[in-house]
């Protein structure tokens, strides 16, 4: 009798989990589309802007920390209170007054984010455990569909590049509109958890605690885990990287085209990404992760070579842009799911995990950013390299996996 409320109350987080996490997939990539607008509203040069990926890296890696404290609070509220703070970050977004105030409310934003991120894989990981694979994939499917809806919200609201004189208030008002709706978007998930938290405290199986550790027979395990830490750090730099930046590299390439058309753009690559987390969620019953991952960095790589050998051709900009997509899909939950298969993942484990996935996020505007303008395919060449080294990576651990079991 006990057996089906617990089900229930299981039903009721995820489904709360799975929302927040689509609202967090609109809130991460509403700035991206209108960085060229905030310069203009910040007075600010784009490569000073593009600095603000190390912010949102700082502040990420500080918010995946969270899982060292959760032996001393609640996971649940400290939850509530951090998406509750993105959610008024973004809200007002356009009217921070100064570049400085920007990136610090940007750090605040990913604070949230890196605590809501190392926290719920372990969520879900407690809940479903024999199915855990296919729900995370599910669950970044709900981040994918607020990807998608992001750039087709933004795009009626962002001007892009011009040689007119700028009228600041304007732009202010116009992007006020769709960063207000993200934001109360973005406010609802941590209201359901409160409600929940007084109606229905969840309550962490016996099992799932931490200090479970010490019995799990791996050898060398976090060497293990500190290589996975390093792909997956490597890996999100690249996919973050694009998604952040591409809407800027095309309207800088030639042929350049408009913002608008970029986030076009941004919306068909997104869309792809989400489709691919939906049928990777099945092909997980099916397949193991390791075999995800791997035929996922072929991908990547064709998807490229193609983007970059035919980038005069408007047609074939849109079809590698969407292969490309769908090889960014399962990269993430795919990788979680091999770490928890292979090495378990803990409070501990995720916060190792998610706060070295952004070290390499710090150097993403000094490699990039800077250059962007001036050099719009030197993010292609990056990503490039980026992806070589992932699966370089991802061999090295495979044989340590097998050989040092």
């Amino acid at each position: 009798m006990m057996e089906n409320p617990k089900k229930v109350s299981n039903i009721l987080y995820t489904i709360t989990i799975f929302f927040n996490h689509f609202a967090y997939g609109i809130s991460y990539y509403a700035i991206g589309p209108a960085l060229t607008d905030l310069s203009y509203i910040y007075n600010v040069s784009a490569a000073t802007l593009s600095l603000f990926p190390t912010f949102l890296a700082l502040g990420y890696m500080i918010g995946s920390l969270g899982g060292i404290v959760y032996k001393w609070l609640n996971r649940q509220l400290v939850l509530i209170t951090l998406v509750a703070t993105m959610a008024v970050m973004i809200a007002f977004t356009p009217y921070f007054g100064s570049i400085e105030l920007f990136f610090v409310a940007t750090a605040l934003l990913s604070i949230g984010g890196g605590c809501w991120d190392s926290a719920i894989n372990v969520w879900i990981v407690e809940m479903w455990p024999d199915h855990q694979a296919s729900v995370m994939q599910a669950l970044q499917f709900m981040y994918g569909i607020g990807s998608i809806i992001c750039p087709s919200l933004m795009s009626p609201f962002v001007k892009g590049i011009t040689n007119q004189t700028v009228n600041v208030e304007a732009r202010q008002t116009s992007l006020m509109k769709p960063f207000m709706a993200i934001g109360i978007i973005q406010i609802i998930g941590p209201i359901i958890l409160l409600f929940l938290f007084i109606i229905k405290q969840y309550e962490r199986p016996k099992s799932c605690k931490e200090g479970d550790t010490s019995s799990i027979p791996i050898a060398h395990r976090y060497t293990k885990l500190i290589l996975v830490s390093l792909l997956l750090s490597i890996y999100t730099a690249a996919e973050q990287g694009y998604f952040l930046y591409s809407p800027t590299m095309f309207q800088y390439w030639t042929p350049a085209m408009t913002a608008s058309q970029s986030a076009i753009l941004l919306a068909c690559l997104t869309a792809a990404f989400t489709v691919g987390r939906l049928l990777t969620a099945f092909i997980l019953l099916r397949l193991k992760p390791d075999i995800i991952i791997c035929y996922h960095l072929i991908l990547m790589i064709l998807a490229l070579t193609w983007l970059y050998f035919g980038r005069e051709c408007r047609t074939m900009v849109y079809s590698a842009t969407i292969l490309l997509g769908y090889g960014y899909s399962a990269m993430w939950p795919a990788i979680i799911a091999f770490t928890e298969r292979h090495l378990k993942l803990t409070d501990r484990a995720s916060s190792l995990l998610f706060f070295a996935s952004q070290l390499m996020t710090f150097i993403i505007p000094f490699m990039i950013g800077s250059h962007l303008t001036t050099t719009p395919l030197v993010l292609l060449i990056y990503e490039a390299i980026s992806i070589a080294i992932c699966f370089i990576l991802f061999t090295i651990v495979n044989l340590l996996i097998r050989f040092v079991p």
